[in-house]
């Protein structure tokens, strides 16, 4: 009688994965935005900074994004750009910044992916582990590479501090542009609290 024998097994070892590669000391913008993988973020000489909105500033982004949208859409002058990345250095692939909303007049709108030069206005609204010498810097910055006017809106204060390169003061009450936006107006008030639900009228 025969005995069958059964075919040996052949077990191979699965090559190992390579070594992560190492992050690099100063980043590229390049780099940087396939790390962040969609997440908003800053590069601020060669360091990767998330952007991390809390629920006021998130709220206040949404309100004043809507406000000035319906201006552009019956005053098609310019755009607002929510969350758009500047590369404000084209000699520096280490750098890159985020204003909360770009609003970009027509003359200055060009259809790249990114911009290479300062919106005309730029806003930044305020986060509670925001500081304010970080705020301000941001500020110089926009206003030295192209921008008109800079707002911080802060929801804590519940009120916009206005900078332009001769002056700096704080709107609380209509919140105005007539140099850039002729005719826009908003009540400060109106971009800090959603409106409220209308109560439910009792059945009959």
């Amino acid at each position: 009688m025969s005995t069958a024998i059964a075919p040996t097994e052949v077990y191979r070892e699965k090559p190992l994965a390579p070594p992560p590669q190492p992050v690099p000391a100063k980043l590229t913008w390049q780099q940087a935005e396939k790390l962040a993988n969609g997440r908003p973020f800053e590069l601020i000489n060669g360091r990767l900074v998330f952007k991390m909105p809390d629920n006021k500033h998130a709220d206040t982004q949404g309100l004043l994004c809507i406000a000035l949208g319906i201006y552009f859409r019956t005053n098609p002058i310019g755009r607002v750009r929510p969350e758009y990345m500047l590369h404000l250095w084209p000699e520096s692939p280490h750098e890159g910044r985020m204003p909360d909303l770009s609003v970009i007049l027509n003359e200055n709108l060009q259809e790249e992916r990114y911009g290479s030069s300062a919106p005309d206005l730029a806003i930044e609204i305020v986060s509670r582990d925001d500081a304010w010498s970080a705020l301000f810097e941001k500020a110089r910055l926009y206003l030295s590479t192209g921008s008109r006017q800079v707002w911080i809106v802060d929801p804590e204060e519940q009120g916009v501090m206005v900078i332009t390169p001769q002056e700096r003061f704080w709107v609380k009450d209509q919140l105005t542009c007539p140099e850039l936006l002729p005719g826009f107006a908003v009540a400060v008030q109106e971009i800090f609290v959603w409106p409220a639900a209308q109560a439910e009228t009792s059945k009959r």
